[in-house]
């Protein structure tokens, strides 16, 4: 069974998934391979709408192996991956405050996140998706001041895995 990690941008999603697993699947990778481009040129060209359609086929494929999963941030927008999520019996939520993971977002220049140009903009759009992140979550972790190897560490104990 799929080992799923949910959460905004920044709380560190693929870096924990590398850890659990050598082979692990970043969603935003596969979604890229399938587009055939970045996917910040994606939401300029079609839009977040079917950005969004394009998630969801990825994903409903994704979750059907039993691998690690890191999605993107927005995962939670479609209500079809909400009902995955809800049916899947391991997804762990990464979270922290705003300000942590702005910080982080802000500091990172090898993603290009299209939601995630203007602070308040974000800030508004992490209110909005923590209540759905909390609610399709088996196991929540306070990234705030955790290591990305303690948060590895956390999931294996959970579900007993080496």
């Amino acid at each position: 069974m799929s080992i799923i990690l949910i959460g905004f941008m920044g709380a560190g999603k693929s870096t924990v998934a590398k850890l659990l697993a050598e082979e692990f699947t970043d969603l935003d990778k596969l979604i890229e391979e399938e587009i055939e481009m970045p996917i910040a040129t994606f939401f300029e060209l079609f839009g977040e709408a079917d950005f969004r359609k394009i998630e969801n086929e990825v994903f409903e494929l994704a979750v059907q192996k039993d691998i690690i999963i890191a999605t993107g941030g927005g995962i939670i927008e479609n209500p079809k991956n909400l009902n995955v999520l809800d049916r899947a019996s391991r997804v762990v939520f990464l979270t922290a405050d705003f300000d942590t993971l702005w910080k982080r977002i802000s500091m990172d220049w090898q993603n290009v996140r299209p939601l995630a140009q203007d602070k308040e903009a974000a800030q508004l759009l992490f209110e909005k998706r923590m209540k759905d992140y909390s609610l399709v979550a088996d196991l929540t972790i306070d990234v705030t001041d955790k290591s990305p190897e303690q948060i590895a560490e956390q999931i294996r104990e959970k579900w007993e895995i080496e």
